[in-house]
């Protein structure tokens, strides 16, 4: 925990670096987290998919809990994977891995 990935643009000499590991940012803030690291895409995906879970919980007791089950079951994902993506996204901007 704590390590970080640099990642630099060849035609600047913009370094970026990403950390690796959990993203608590990913967790709890879901899409605003992804839309400040300028990932469109994902953000688009990531809010959604909370509206999708959200639109759930609204049917009734059962499919409430299914739902808040499943919101934290995402949100535990993207905190997981957010840094990849972050990454990810990055080297297909152009950005190589130093």
């Amino acid at each position: 925990m704590g390590d970080r990935v640099y990642l630099h643009y060849r035609g600047n000499d913009e370094t970026v670096a990403v950390a690796t590991g959990f993203s608590w940012g990913a967790c709890l803030l879901g899409f605003v987290w992804a839309l400040s690291k300028r990932m469109w895409f994902a953000a688009f995906v990531m809010l959604g998919v909370s509206v999708i879970l959200m639109c759930a919980g609204l049917w009734g007791e059962t499919a409430d809990l299914a739902g808040t089950v499943l919101g934290v079951v995402f949100s535990v994902v993207c905190g997981m994977y957010g840094n990849r993506w972050h990454q990810w996204t990055l080297e297909q901007r152009g950005y190589v891995a130093i």
